[in-house]
């Protein structure tokens, strides 16, 4: 027998193993390998959305706090209003106690809206909850005291929630909520 012919037939058992097709443990890595793709292009999608809410809501909180701060400073009573879609200020008309109209010429406290995908789904004050409505809205009145009702409001993107809370001292906070869609 010849060194060829001894290597001849374990040759051809190869060849026709790699013929054959994938074995188990190649399949099971090419699994694995999509499994990750595929929770990693979730959980990007995912927190995009949450990071993009999460800022919304820390936006919001900003311009209450400035709100705030502009009501103690000038000395005259500001207000908030929220509808589904958006936020507005306001203050009220020199002279006329009930008289409110909308921040006139004020690029920082001009109505706000949502962008397309966020919406407002609850706004509660004093742990009741308020309407949200544009024709005749309920406003949030900051006293130039510094003191306000609490309220808290609800934003929210798909299912992910977030909740801007304020005291009545006007400490605000941006909180994760997991409670169910007060809005649906």
């Amino acid at each position: 027998m010849s060194i060829e012919s001894g290597l001849r037939p374990r040759f051809v058992r190869e060849k026709k193993r790699l013929a054959g097709g994938f074995t188990l443990i190649e399949l099971l890595v090419v699994l694995v390998v999509v499994g990750v793709l595929v929770a990693t292009i979730q959980l990007n999608l995912f927190s995009d959305n949450a990071r993009r809410l999460r800022n919304e809501g820390e936006r919001l909180a900003a311009l209450l706090t400035a709100l705030a701060d502009e009501t103690v400073t000038s000395g005259r009573p500001l207000a908030v209003s929220f509808s589904a879609k958006g936020y507005a200020f306001w203050e009220k008309e020199a002279g006329k106690d009930d008289v409110w109209r909308s921040r006139p010429g004020d690029e920082l406290f001009s109505d706000r809206p949502l962008p397309n995908d966020i919406r407002i789904v609850e706004l509660r004050i004093r742990q009741r909850s308020a309407p949200l409505s544009v024709k005749d809205p309920e406003r949030v009145v900051f006293s130039p005291s510094g003191i306000h009702s609490p309220f808290s409001v609800l934003l929210a993107l798909d299912d992910l929630r977030v909740r801007v809370v304020s005291d009545a001292l006007g400490n605000l906070r941006v909180e994760e909520d997991v409670g169910e869609d007060a809005g649906s």
